[in-house]
């Protein structure tokens, strides 16, 4: 069997499949002449570049390195030993990691068949000492959704002295996923802490952005619990010339969705269930050994991520690479009934 490492085609990790756009890499070019410099004591430029990019007001953005960063952040700031975090499983793999690093009680729920967070079960697990309710919407590693009713039906069971984290890493590419605007959202729900990056949607993972967007107390609470110098100048340069070629990053999002639309659809023509995604990868639900998968997959180069007796997770990436997952799924496809 092929190492993973060999892999030609890196799908196990929901990177963009493209290179960094031509003016995020001039503009990382510029800043580096002032690498000799300190950033800023607190990200304040950065915040405001993102305020005006989402129309809220400075004092609701939290800026820090990667969404996962902030979401650290977060749970310095509000969790204590022995309260308790509820999240779904399997989801995003920083939040059990988060709780150990808190000594929170970490209450996993499994996700329901339709391979959605079961919000009555997560209710039932909801108490005085839950400090965060995670929800990935879309959800990592399935790539599902909940419509804004159906989330706002389950805020209103979560106690006031939780926060609900509102994890949208991937919301970008949910280009028909309807909500209200995020200063709205925040004004009416003030427990609520909206949590995205750039990482996915605009191919820039390595220079780790991301942020929160949450009511101004909560904001700088997150703060209070930051270290200084930690977005740097290089950041702050990528994020400014990334979020400026709004067109481009369009263009490269419907490819995406319109390569992910024809790989879901070869598969389910294979006869796998493929879960419908609003992201830019795929969950193929793979309970059974994967091992045979798994050789064929690595076979032709393909890495992707593993969920044993659970699933498979696929980012879409280029056509060929996408190809060369068809054919390793062809391969292993599932009997006939």
């Amino acid at each position: 069997m092929a190492a993973a490492s060999a892999a030609r085609h890196l799908l196990a990790q929901n990177e963009h499949p493209g290179p960094p756009l031509p003016s995020v890499v001039a503009a990382l070019a510029s800043a580096a002449g002032d690498l000799h410099r300190y950033p800023d004591f607190r990200p304040q430029r950065i915040e405001g570049i993102i305020a005006d990019w989402q129309g809220v007001p400075a004092a609701q953005v939290v800026v820090g390195h990667g969404s996962a960063g902030v979401a650290l952040d977060l749970f310095h700031a509000v969790v204590e030993p022995g309260d308790n975090v509820v999240h779904s499983a399997p989801c995003f793999d920083a939040y059990p990691l988060f709780c150990e690093i808190a000594r929170a009680e970490a209450r996993a729920v499994p996700l329901g068949p339709d391979a959605r967070h079961d919000l009555a079960a997560m209710a039932e697990r909801l108490d005085e000492r839950t400090r965060i309710v995670v929800l990935c919407n879309p959800h990592n590693p399935t790539g599902t959704v909940y419509s804004w009713a159906e989330l706002t039906d389950f805020f209103r069971l979560v106690p006031a002295t939780a926060l609900i984290l509102l994890d949208e890493a991937y919301v970008d590419f949910a280009r028909d996923w309807a909500a209200p605007s995020v200063p709205d959202r925040i004004a009416e729900w003030p427990n609520l802490v909206v949590l995205r990056t750039l990482s996915k949607s605009h191919g820039i993972a390595a220079l780790r952005i991301g942020y929160a967007l949450a009511e101004e107390s909560v904001a700088q609470r997150v703060r209070d619990h930051q270290v200084p110098y930690a977005v740097n100048r290089l950041q702050e340069a990528g994020l400014l010339a990334a979020v400026s070629a709004r067109d481009e990053v369009d263009r490269r999002i419907a490819e995406i969705a319109a390569e992910r639309e024809r790989l879901r659809a070869e598969l389910l023509g294979l006869g796998w269930t493929v879960a419908p995604s609003l992201t830019n990868f795929l969950w193929v639900v793979a309970p059974g050994d994967q091992l045979p998968l798994r050789a064929e997959l690595e076979r032709r180069g393909v890495a992707v991520r593993y969920y044993p007796g659970q699933g498979v997770r696929i980012a879409v990436g280029e056509k060929d690479a996408n190809d060369a997952v068809i054919e390793g799924f062809t391969a292993t496809a599932p009997a006939a009934p």
